[in-house]
Formats: structure tokens, sequence, C-alpha cells
């Protein structure tokens, strides 16, 4: 019984020197390329440039889209302000019902998106301005019903209170 006890025994030791062995040369190996990727890192950081072409920027401001005079209104993730799947965009977006308002996603009216002869797409990035403490960087993610005109729907989490901007501007990111 003893030959026995002693020999699991010496296993069980060779068996946690391999264990130790094995994973104390992989640390150093991780050490080794932790150290080889911050200097690398290093290299690699370089400081701000100048532009030195200030034709570039008045190229950027030709191509963005800037719409003013909207109306920004807010919306839930509910039936009775959606379509019967409210938790899914038209743009195909899934909402999270219980942090909507942090999705930072918007509803345009029809006539402000492409597919009706607008200029914006879906999961285009907008920047909204005039709109108080909304106004931030939203995706455009949803559409709104036919009958609104130049305007656009903030998601918003349920519980959240409704608000309403005039002339608030609308730029393409």
């Amino acid at each position: 019984m003893e030959i026995k006890e002693l020999f699991k025994s010496s296993i069980i030791l060779v068996f946690g020197m391999l264990y130790h062995s094995y994973f104390s040369s992989m640390i150093k190996e991780y050490e080794e390329r932790l150290k080889q990727s911050n200097q690398i890192k290093q290299v690699v950081v370089k400081s701000p440039q100048t532009i030195t072409k200030p034709t570039e920027f008045k190229r950027i401001r030709q191509v963005k889209t800037i719409l003013t005079n909207i109306t920004a209104t807010m919306y839930y993730p509910v039936v009775s302000q959606c379509d019967n799947d409210p938790l899914v965009t038209a743009g195909m977006f899934k909402i999270n019902p219980t942090k909507a308002s942090e999705h930072k996603w918007i509803a345009m009216s029809r006539n402000l998106l492409k597919r009706w002869g607008g200029k914006f797409n879906f999961g285009d990035l907008v920047s909204i301005r005039n709109a108080g403490k909304k106004s931030g960087v939203y995706k455009v993610t949803d559409t709104m019903n036919e009958r609104y005109v130049n305007r656009i729907d903030i998601l918003e989490t349920e519980g959240t209170p409704k608000y309403k901007f005039n002339n608030i501007v609308i730029c393409k990111l």
C-alpha cells in the first residue's frame, strides 16, 4: 500500500514540476512579447503634423450636407409609436429597450432619406446642434411615418420626459 502511495505522490510531483516549468516559460515569453510591443509602440507614436494644404478643408466643407430648420422630437421603442416590431428599426438595427437612450440613434422623416430623394442613408453619422442637452452625434437608424416632413425623432428609453426642439441644425459627418 505504501509503494502505491509513494508512486502516486511521485507522479503528482513530476506533473506539478512540468506544469510549473511550462507556465513559467509561458509567462517569460509573454513578458518578452510585451516588452517588444511596448518598444514598437514607442517607435510608432509620432507627434501631430500640421497640414500644409488648407484647400483640403474647403473640399471637406463642400462635401458635408447641412440642413437647417429641422424639428426634433423623441420617441420610445413601443408598438404605439413604431410598427409591430418596435425593437428593430427600419435600418435593421436592434434596440435594447432598457438602454435605448444610450444608443444615440435617430429616425428621420422620409424626405431626408436617400431612399425617398433625401441626403441621408441608414447608418450615417450626423451632428445635431441647437437641441440643448440633446445636441451631439447620432446615427441614422430609422424612418418616420410619411406624414412627417423635415423632422427627426431621437430614440429614448421609456420614461424619459418628452421634449421638442425647433430650428435645429443637422450636419452629415
